[in-house]
């Protein structure tokens, strides 16, 4: 009797200390971000992870005057199950033409889904655009993690000369300018208010600090902050 009513209390101490499904999803997830600058192409990154599982990602992409494009990924047990993308190319006539993509896979990494409309037609996905969602995804996911190791995150906002405005609604009061710039790109921080994004760190919390390790954007303060995209329903 004994034996089974350990057994028992056993039994039940093992199963409070299970977590389930709701449990899990009262674990707060972790937002990551990160961006970078590759010959044309400047890319902003974000992704969000739970119990070291990837959950869903975004990017933003322009690439010069050849158009841009956003994407929302979305991951179920580490395993990328649907991407969307949307964004604008150059056609034959170099102009830029909306294009539309969305894919969904099952277990094995396989398309069960697929949708591309291009400029109001629809064609069909080759496999190298299929297995580039799957690159692209680990791509950021790669690219974020690396970025969080170093402390490194994206950062948006006004930047008046004295003051960075972030786009999260944080003040610094300084901004170290690390990267070895133009002349004409500090003439413009010095003296022009500026919409700027770059990757940084906080380098000194309790004095608002930002040091930044590379420049992503630099333009007039009439631009606006990119949002993460989510062109995935729930």
């Amino acid at each position: 009797m004994k034996r089974i009513l350990s057994t028992l209390l056993l039994s039940t101490f093992l199963f409070g200390c299970s977590s389930s499904p709701q449990d899990e999803q009262r674990i707060k997830s972790t937002i990551l971000t990160s961006g970078q600058i590759q010959g044309d192409a400047t890319s902003y990154y974000w992704y969000t992870r739970r119990l070291q599982q990837s959950i869903s990602a975004s990017d933003y992409v322009t690439i010069g005057d050849y158009g841009w494009y956003k994407t929302t990924y979305r991951w179920e047990k580490n395993i990328l199950v649907e991407a969307v993308r949307e964004g604008e190319m150059l056609d034959k006539t170099n102009e830029l033409t909306p294009y539309f993509m969305h894919v969904r896979y099952n277990g094995n990494g396989e398309a069960v889904y697929q949708r591309y409309r291009k400029d109001g037609r629809i064609f069909p996905l080759m496999p190298n655009q299929l297995a580039q969602f799957q690159d692209q995804s680990q791509y950021l996911i790669t690219k974020v993690e690396n970025s969080n190791k170093e402390g490194i995150s994206l950062y948006q906002g006004e930047w008046d000369g004295e003051t960075f405005y972030s786009c999260n609604g944080e003040e610094y009061s300084e901004v170290e300018f690390n990267q070895i710039l133009p002349d004409f790109v500090v003439a413009r921080l010095s003296g022009l208010d500026s919409f700027i994004s770059f990757l940084g760190e906080e380098k000194n919390r309790n004095k608002k600090v930002l040091k930044m390790s590379e420049l992503l954007l630099l333009t007039d303060d009439s631009y606006k902050c990119v949002e993460r995209s989510n062109l995935i329903e729930e």
